[in-house]
């Protein structure tokens, strides 16, 4: 049996323990993509109240801009796995500012190792691979010379990944959501380590496509929720992060004091990148989407069939590579194979919204 299927019987084991949630995280979702442009303003007053320093970025090349600003000067910094990231180009833009990325996802460094072609989704960045050829790559990449247990290396590979991170001023991250509320940043997976990126390095800038602003904490813990099951099975990632702002602390005489306990500089752009256009054109339900990757066979088979590659294979992923003139759009009907998805899409609403998407509307 494969991975993706053992995913989709453990989700649908637990969807029957939770036959409501469907409902509640696509009324979110709706709302969300609905209120779009009040959320985002409201996310920027509550930021910059919990003094992170926020950015607008219309497109990618703002947006890397901004970037380039920021990490000026630097010799290395750190990264998550991130769709978000790849889209502004973050890798290219460091290599041409001769910047070090230290990469901290253990699948995009197995992967990396390999030298396996990129997947289209951060979950599934080894997909499949053979035990031994794992373990094998792992071996490698922490430099143990004897054969050593799955659980060893990966603590061993945990350890060299944290050095890279601790030695890095910057450590830059996408996020799950943002919460319009009170501005707050969360940030959900199993590894620990993108909370370590977070957390570790003296400065932590956030990448955030502006659809995944939401209204409140109580939607964000129901949509990781949700996230989790479709996209890995499980009724919880092991790590859910909520960050407010720079670290601060009146520990000491009762006086505040920032960057004691984490980052002393917070810096998230806001990226818009054509979503507002896709939103506005009418192909706004793509934006509910939440890339738990519980459509990824059914959006991979679509992109080999129209030879669209370098996008994230999800609905959302999609529409943006169209909108941002990065995919040939098709000239016969799109296909797309059924799938289970948490906010209530079908195959042929998707279908039928990425048909409607202009070209480099972005």
């Amino acid at each position: 049996m494969s991975r993706l299927q053992k995913i989709a019987n453990l989700r649908d084991g637990l969807m029957n323990e939770k036959p409501e949630l469907v409902g509640q995280v696509t009324a979110i979702r709706e709302s969300a993509v609905a209120k779009l442009p009040d959320l985002v303003a409201m996310a920027t007053e509550t930021l910059q109240q919990k003094l992170a320093k926020v950015y607008l970025a219309k497109d990618a090349a703002e947006a890397a801009v901004i970037l380039g600003n920021l990490l000026q000067g630097e010799a290395e910094v750190c990264r998550a796995n991130s769709s978000v990231l790849a889209e502004v180009g973050f890798d290219k833009l460091m290599s041409q500012r001769k910047i070090t990325v230290n990469l901290t996802s253990l699948e995009e460094v197995i992967q990396q190792e390999m030298g396996l072609p990129g997947c289209g989704h951060p979950h599934f960045s080894v997909l499949d691979q053979p035990r031994e050829a794992l373990e094998a790559t792992l071996c490698h990449f922490v430099g143990a010379d004897d054969k050593r247990s799955a659980q060893e290396l990966a603590r061993l590979a945990k350890e060299k990944v944290r050095e890279r991170i601790v030695r890095s001023g910057y450590g830059v991250t996408g996020v799950d959501f943002v919460v319009a509320e009170n501005g707050v940043l969360v940030l959900a997976e199993d590894q620990g380590n993108v909370r370590a990126v977070s957390n570790l390095p003296y400065k932590h800038v956030a990448v955030v496509g502006l659809e995944e602003v939401i209204a409140s904490a109580e939607d964000a813990a129901l949509l990781v929720q949700a996230a989790s099951i479709f996209g890995a099975g499980r009724i919880t990632p092991t790590y859910v992060s909520f960050i407010a702002g720079p670290s601060r602390t009146a520990d000491i005489e009762f006086r505040m004091a920032y960057g004691m306990h984490g980052p002393k500089e917070v810096h998230v752009i806001l990226l818009d990148n054509g979503r507002l256009a896709i939103r506005n054109q009418g192909a706004a339900p793509l934006l509910k989407c939440i890339n738990c990757g519980s459509c990824y066979e059914s959006c991979s088979e679509l992109a080999q069939r129209q030879q669209w590659t370098d996008v994230t294979l999800t609905p959302k992923g999609l529409a943006l590579g169209l909108a941002q003139g990065r995919l040939t759009p098709a000239k016969q009907k799109l296909q797309i194979g059924e799938f289970s998805c948490p906010v209530g899409l079908s195959a042929a609403e998707v279908s039928e919204k990425l048909a409607s998407i202009l070209p480099g509307i972005a």
